[in-house]
């Protein structure tokens, strides 16, 4: 009986014990989700659910050589926790989605959202259902994605909010289902780099010379000394040698500075002689960790001074710059800053930088920033195009490759790099190695195949094979269309748009033209006829060698006799007329229209007795004698100009009526003015006769 005391108090004292560690566990994960410490409360949670075991002393992204955390990565078990084990509340499982999300664990998060919405009780946490379909978006689960943000859209229709939250993603999948049916998709390869590069704990961060790779690393090394007991899990500058078809040669060297300080230190930059090197340092100021932008003098391919931290107009206190980017020119630093002055989160930021390393004030690149984060900027010189990651602009999900051609000054409207550059996860940090096209060799950093971490990709895009060549030519002929008799002689005059050219038809009324590709059209004419024009529509998507044989007819002009002409002039229309201001005998503009056709009439009839009476007019006002030399002088007027266009004068007979026969009445029934009719009668009629 003793015994089974002692034992019972053991066991009340070991579940006592254990329960005060997992209620421990739980605080620390619950505080850690307050603060933002994601990795941190990923861990309590962990341990706290079982997923996990303990270790002594636990300290986020700082590790015991002696006793490393033992984790379970099976995603099978995590999910399998969470659907049975007691301890998983939709409180805790929604937290820890959240944690997995920030660290960009979208298949571990997709586990605990689908834990929340599983339940039916997700009322409290509503965004648990629209951050399940984001992960599901992320892990290439499309269809399912769509099925859940139509029903989240439905369940929070009346919350303007979470509607538009819900639509982006709609709308984010449909530009995801548009961009895998782009056929240029095929003209891109996307391919990890290979070798022994360990990427298993992030690679990021690219840039490229002279078979060297600059990134930033995760992984965990000596940073303090070697003969440190503790290795700080933070990023640091490594560099590689990269060989033919992308493969990694050798291990990676890590870039030392002379102190070697546990600080996050990544994205590196250097000027185009790489006398210096850019980068950002993480430190904490206050409790608050900031990002600031770091200038070192390169001694040599792994080592440099001791940086030095860039002025305030880049490093403004309370705020965070990072992501240094150095123009291939090294006219100017590109940075992504959060500082007050931009238009969103995250901005891109411009600042002139001379040989001496001195940097002018920086500017915001206000056409291409939006209110998400714009981050990682790169300029390529070669192409003058701007490439930077956005949250901004509709993409395929997460942080998308943009570029926007023109100056830093001149931006234009950014688009999209489309899949598969892009993918439904992040695509940051984008490196050309090409000068003659953006995207003929690149790399970038993506996780497009990871469950956590942005890995460093080859990029190359292969030209659009060239379309055949193909000959496309021409052979006509000109006909009477009447008779279908050849026309010897007819003028071809070939429309090429910006010029023409003209041939002749042969003594078969035949014309041949060798190159049609630039053809648009035909003007056809021949004395005797009447003119013609023909469009022409060359044909498209051709797969040979193609002549294209036309024929064109003209109509023959029916020849009168002069008797016939004389009796067409003599019952032809009403007498032409123009009009005059009051007391004016000028020509205005729509009278030489008027006139124009005059003229033209009169010299269709060279050889034939035709005069053109020209007789002018104007209303009641002023004196009789007065209306007549003014009438005189608006039929004068008509004859200088008929005379100028090349007129005859001998063809022409001049009179002036003055204020005689109105063609509407001057007054009105009560003697009142009538300003109408006296605009009609200021005229100048012009009839056409012919003497038999």
């Amino acid at each position: 009986m003793k015994k089974i005391t002692l034992v019972a108090i053991a066991t009340s004292i070991h579940f006592s014990s254990l329960f005060a560690q997992l209620s421990t566990d739980l605080k620390h994960a619950e505080e850690d989700y307050k603060k933002a410490a994601y990795y941190s409360a990923v861990v309590n949670y962990e341990v706290y659910l079982g997923i996990r075991k303990t270790s002594i002393a636990f300290s986020p992204y700082s590790q015991k050589k002696v006793q490393p955390i033992k984790i379970d990565t099976s995603l099978t078990g995590i999910e399998s926790v969470l659907t049975n084990s007691k301890l998983v509340t939709n409180k805790i499982a929604f937290e820890l989605g959240e944690c997995y999300r920030q660290q960009f664990h979208y298949l571990k998060a997709e586990k605990a959202y689908a834990r929340v919405v599983a339940k039916g009780t997700d009322k409290q946490y509503p965004l648990a259902r629209y951050w399940y379909a984001v992960c599901l978006r992320s892990n290439n689960k499309f269809q399912e994605a769509n099925t859940q943000i139509d029903q989240f859209l439905s369940e929070n229709a009346g919350d303007a909010s979470l509607s538009a939250l819900g639509a982006k993603e709609k709308a984010t999948l449909a530009y995801i289902a548009l961009q895998q049916k782009n056929p240029q998709q095929k003209l891109f390869s996307v391919n990890k780099l290979k070798g022994n590069i360990a990427q298993t704990e992030g690679a990021y961060a690219p840039y490229y010379y002279n078979d060297t790779l600059l990134f930033t690393s995760a992984r965990i090394v000596d940073t303090i000394n070697k003969y440190s007991k503790e290795n700080s899990h933070v990023n640091h500058l490594f560099y590689n040698l990269i060989g033919k078809y992308d493969s990694i040669e050798g291990k990676a060297t890590m870039i030392r500075f002379p102190q070697r300080l546990a600080l996050n230190e990544g994205t590196p930059a250097l000027t185009p002689n790489r006398s210096k090197l850019y980068f950002a340092r993480s430190s904490s100021i206050n409790g608050k960790t900031i990002t600031a932008i770091y200038v070192s003098d390169r001694k040599n391919d792994s080592l440099y001074s001791e940086p030095t931290q860039l002025g305030e107009s880049i490093n403004k206190p309370g705020y965070n710059s990072m992501q240094p980017s150095i123009t291939e020119d090294g006219a100017y630093l590109l940075f992504a800053s959060d500082k007050d002055g931009g238009v969103g989160k995250f901005d891109i930021w411009a600042a002139s930088l001379d040989a001496s390393g001195n940097i002018g004030q920086p500017f915001n690149l206000k056409s291409i920033n939006t209110s998400e984060d714009e981050q990682a900027p790169y300029y390529h010189v070669p192409t003058s195009t701007l490439v930077f990651s956005s949250k901004g602009y509709e993409g395929m999900g997460g942080f998308d490759f943009y570029r926007a051609a023109g100056s830093l000054n001149n931006l234009k409207t950014p688009t999209n790099l489309g899949f598969p550059v892009n993918s439904p996860k992040d695509e940051i940090y984008f490196y050309s190695a090409s000068k003659d096209s953006l995207l003929t060799r690149a790399f970038i950093s993506s996780d497009r195949a990871s469950d956590c971490c942005l890995e460093m990709f080859a990029l190359y895009q292969q030209k659009p094979p060239k379309k055949p060549n193909y000959k496309q030519s021409i052979k006509g002929d000109v006909l009477d269309c009447a008779t279908s008799q050849p026309i010897v002689g007819a003028t071809i005059k070939v429309d090429l748009g910006k010029k023409d050219i003209a041939f002749t038809s042969n003594s078969n009324g035949i014309f041949e033209l060798a190159d049609a590709s630039k053809v648009k059209g035909f003007d056809v004419s021949k004395d005797g006829y009447t003119a013609n024009s023909f469009l022409f529509a060359k044909a498209k998507n051709l797969t040979n060698d193609t002549l294209f044989v036309l024929s064109f007819c003209l109509d023959a002009i029916k020849v009168k006799t002069v008797e016939q002409v004389k009796d067409s002039v003599n019952t032809s229309e009403a007498p032409l007329v123009i009009y005059f201001d009051y007391d004016k005998s000028n020509i205005k503009g729509d009278a030489k229209v008027v006139l124009d056709k005059v003229v033209g009439l009169l010299k269709n009839y060279p050889t034939i007795n035709v005069l053109l009476e020209v007789n002018g007019y104007t209303d009641s006002k002023g004196s009789a004698e007065y209306n007549l030399k003014l009438g005189k002088r608006r039929a004068e007027a008509c004859k200088r100009y008929l005379i100028d266009q090349g007129v005859s004068e001998s063809r022409l007979v001049l009179s002036s009526y003055g204020e005689q026969s109105p063609v509407a009445p001057n007054s009105t029934d009560n003697n009142q003015d009538n300003p109408e009719g006296r605009a009609l009668n200021r005229r100048v009629e012009m009839k056409v006769k012919a003497k038999k």
